[in-house]
């Protein structure tokens, strides 16, 4: 079916190397572009856009081909259903918010489905800002209204350039449960590029991992994450995994929620509000993760889950290893000292209880 899958196969020479980059993205979703600053992430979007033109290769969507080099073919960005919401808005100045949006739908193809103005503006909680001026606004209000203004263009793609980045932390988080509305109520195929972990964890359903201008990993967000996620940052204390979980009211106890996590189940101190059967995603730290051969009695840790050695390697720190464990088929990190691995024998294969002290809701 025509705009099923975005087939990205193509090479770009950029400043300091070749991005480079050969997959067939489900639009079905939110996909992250994942990876360190510098990495390739927004170049690889301004292919999908127009921006830039490949060297050599191809870019569709479904069977449109947007770019091609042998034979020549190309789309340029105002003809694509694309959608871009930048870093910094990009809203008109001299206009107002109702005036930003007034813009945008009058330009737009009545032809392509799209959603009504109104549920647009209700879920971006727009209707008091409507007759500001842009330069009244927060910067979490601005990309609201980026965001508003490029759904009333109708796009059948969209593309989310670091949208939260220039934000302060509260402003993050005042954007965030918008970007989720997003995902749900709209159901838009879409690109998230990100360098953060915490948002990723939250947005996406599946991660292309770049380094250098290659992809070096694609997968479900829980998978891609726990194999890389932290190490694309900057700090070593700050690994963590992701794990996917399913609500268990009936499970919970003495105030704490029950998440089931394939057979076991575990019991993360938050106060949340969710149904049985809702499935969630735990974030948890590897320095909160302690390894025990048997299963332990009598201590204050509650959350316990059989696992499996898969890889012990090096850290940045030279008394410390991260050991891999699988959990069923996910996996979680645990940071523990050299000492440890020698004096529990860890080797990959080797069956242990993974100890989780906490454990952070990314619903």
């Amino acid at each position: 079916m025509s705009g099923s899958e975005l087939t990205l196969s193509a090479e770009i020479a950029l400043d300091d190397f070749t991005l480079t980059v050969d997959e067939h993205v489900s639009l079905n979703g939110v996909t992250a572009v994942f990876g360190p600053s510098g990495s390739g992430k927004t170049s690889l979007l301004n292919l999908v856009a127009g921006f830039l033109r490949p060297d050599r290769g191809e870019i569709s969507f479904g069977d449109e081909i947007w770019a091609k080099t042998e034979p020549k073919a190309w789309v340029p960005p105002h003809r694509r259903p694309v959608g871009t919401v930048f870093q910094d808005a990009q809203l008109f100045p001299h206009l107002s918010v109702r005036g930003n949006l007034d813009y945008a739908d009058k330009r737009a193809d009545k032809t392509a489905p799209g959603h009504a103005r109104t549920k647009i503006i209700d879920a971006m909680a727009l209707s008091p800002l409507l007759n500001r001026t842009v330069q009244t606004l927060s910067g979490g209000e601005r990309q609201r209204v980026a965001i508003a203004r490029t759904l009333l263009t109708r796009p059948r793609l969209l593309l989310l350039d670091e949208p939260l980045s220039a934000l302060d932390g509260a402003r993050k988080a005042e954007l965030l449960p918008f970007l989720e509305t997003l995902k749900t109520e709209f159901a838009l195929p879409t690109l998230y590029v990100s360098h953060d972990v915490d948002e990723v964890s939250r947005i996406a359903d599946r991660v292309m991992m770049l380094e250098a201008g290659r992809v070096i990993a694609t997968g479900r967000t829980d998978d891609v994450l726990s194999r890389f996620g932290l190490e694309a940052g900057r700090n070593p204390y700050e690994q963590a995994a992701f794990l996917s979980g399913v609500i268990d009211q009936e499970a919970a106890r003495d105030g704490l929620i029950a998440v089931r996590i394939g057979e076991a189940t575990i019991w993360p101190a938050a106060n949340v509000d969710l149904a049985s059967g809702a499935r969630v995603s735990l974030k948890i730290p590897a320095r909160d993760v302690s390894i025990a051969l048997e299963e332990p009695t009598g201590i204050s840790i509650q959350n316990m889950l059989s696992a499996s050695v898969v890889a012990i390697e090096p850290t940045k720190r030279p008394a410390f290893q991260t050991v891999t464990l699988s959990v069923g088929d996910q996996t979680i990190l645990a940071t523990v000292t050299r000492k440890a691995v020698t004096d529990l024998a860890l080797a990959p294969g080797r069956a242990v209880f993974a100890l989780i002290k906490s454990a952070t809701f990314h619903h």
